[in-house]
């Protein structure tokens, strides 16, 4: 985008590009531009902010649900928030997720903000559509399955359900979630492309993930309540409270209880089912966890014999400690073993042999030319090839990269020199031409 300066229509090598929807670029691209560094840390910035943007949302939330008595305990969900595994990981990475996740807690709890506290049931869904349809321009429709996941038993155990059916509730929501989406599609139209592009690509995304099984069921099963259990606690162990109690005295508390468990718990087990789903993939829903880990503080003292700050202050200090633990023994182990894409793109430059070029054949590995070109500087142009008939007629000595399930359907001169590679899980070759 930044070199195109088209920034409603994102470009790969010339090609639209439209795999992952465009928020996110825009705001890397704004980042950039403003900061005048195009570095990972200009990157990671993005993620960073966007965590303390949320943990600012969740204290304006709590203040007016709790009313709090003491600083404290106004800063428990936020806190609760910057000191979670998962998301402190998140906060470091040059990745969407955390910005994704600040969307959907926006759009979520403003929903229930208005809905429940300011009584102003027709604006918030409007509004929480708005919202929602950015956050849909940023990860796709998957953006708002988290909110139907807390938003349909939260109406039922409230007998709401025909919200869903009115148009001034539910129906202002997917108007406002339409008038940001179709905005960005008429706009897109007007410059001719064709939304069946767009359709496919996302679609393509789903299937993707869906197949992308690198462990068997089982070991997904177990790899995702490990993954919970570490990147969650020590706050996961807070929830054991509500089988001794539940916040039914206060109902404005209640109703934040049932909502912030049906977010968190359902967007849990939601993507648990699915083989292909990462832990990460849960993240929006962490600012129903930190409300719901800290809604039991406030009832310590009556359930239990110990001082709230002292113990508050002991979890943290743990955190910070099994974080320094973690990146001791994993970073290093990460380097050496699952560092794909840096491994790859170095091993890439050595094969290239100096030359600054390399054409790629049906093959757009965004994190290699990332590595290759901006990182390591080590690739100055990359020439895009559509069609397999393209591909042989390169100039000699030139380097062309191609996907294995391309390369087997491709007859090539028997001087050519192959190099297989391997990239994560797709296999590749690189091939010299002679």
């Amino acid at each position: 985008m930044l070199e195109t300066k088209n920034f409603l229509i994102p470009t790969l090598f010339g090609e639209p590009y439209f795999t992952k929807p465009p928020v996110f670029n825009w705001v890397l691209a704004g980042a950039f531009a403003i900061t005048r560094d195009y570095s990972e840390w200009a990157a990671r910035m993005v993620s960073s902010l966007s965590v303390l943007l949320t943990s600012l949302f969740l204290l304006f939330l709590w203040k007016d649900i709790v009313k709090p008595s003491s600083l404290f305990t106004l800063l428990l969900p936020s806190l609760i928030y910057l000191t979670t595994p998962e998301v402190i990981d998140k906060a470091l990475r040059a990745e969407i997720d955390a910005f994704y996740s600040l969307l959907v807690g926006l759009y979520v709890y403003l929903w229930f903000y208005l809905y429940e506290i300011k009584n102003r049931k027709s604006l918030s869904y409007f509004l929480a559509g708005i919202i929602a349809g950015f956050a849909v321009l940023t990860k796709t429709f998957h953006a708002l399955l988290f909110f139907y996941l807390a938003l349909v038993p939260y109406l039922y155990t409230e007998r709401s359900l025909r919200d869903l059916f009115k148009l001034n509730r539910h129906f202002l929501f997917l108007f406002g979630v339409c008038l940001v989406f179709c905005s960005w599609i008429f706009a897109l139209h007007l410059k001719g492309i064709d939304i069946r592009q767009i359709v496919d690509s996302w679609i393509g995304e789903y299937k993707s993930a869906a197949s992308a099984k690198e462990m068997t069921p089982s070991q997904h099963f177990t790899a995702y309540t490990f993954g919970a259990l570490f990147s969650l606690s020590p706050w996961l162990f807070f929830l054991f409270f509500y089988l001794k109690h539940l916040p039914k005295d206060n109902s404005l508390h209640y109703k934040l209880f049932k909502y912030s468990a049906f977010l968190f718990i359902l967007s849990y087990f939601f993507h648990f089912l699915f083989p292909g789903a990462r832990f990460r993939y849960i993240m929006p829903s962490l600012s129903g966890f930190a409300i719901l880990c800290a809604i039991p503080m406030l009832y310590v003292d009556k359930v239990f014999s110990f001082s709230l700050k002292k113990l508050f202050i002991a979890l943290v200090v743990l955190v910070f400690i099994g974080k320094q633990a973690y990146a001791f023994f994993y970073y290093p182990y990460h380097a050496k073993n699952l560092n794909y894409f840096r491994r790859a793109a170095l091993e890439v430059a050595e094969l290239l042999q100096g030359k600054r070029t390399l054409y790629l054949c049906k093959a757009l590995p965004h994190h290699l030319v990332y590595y290759l070109k901006y990182r390591y500087r080590v690739v100055d142009d990359f020439i895009y090839l559509r069609e397999i008939e393209d591909c042989r007629s390169i100039p000699e000595g030139a380097f062309v990269l191609i996907e294995k399930r391309f390369f087997e359907g491709m007859e090539i001169p028997r001087n050519w020199i192959t190099m297989p590679l391997k990239v994560r899980t797709k296999d590749y070759f690189l091939i010299k031409v002679q």
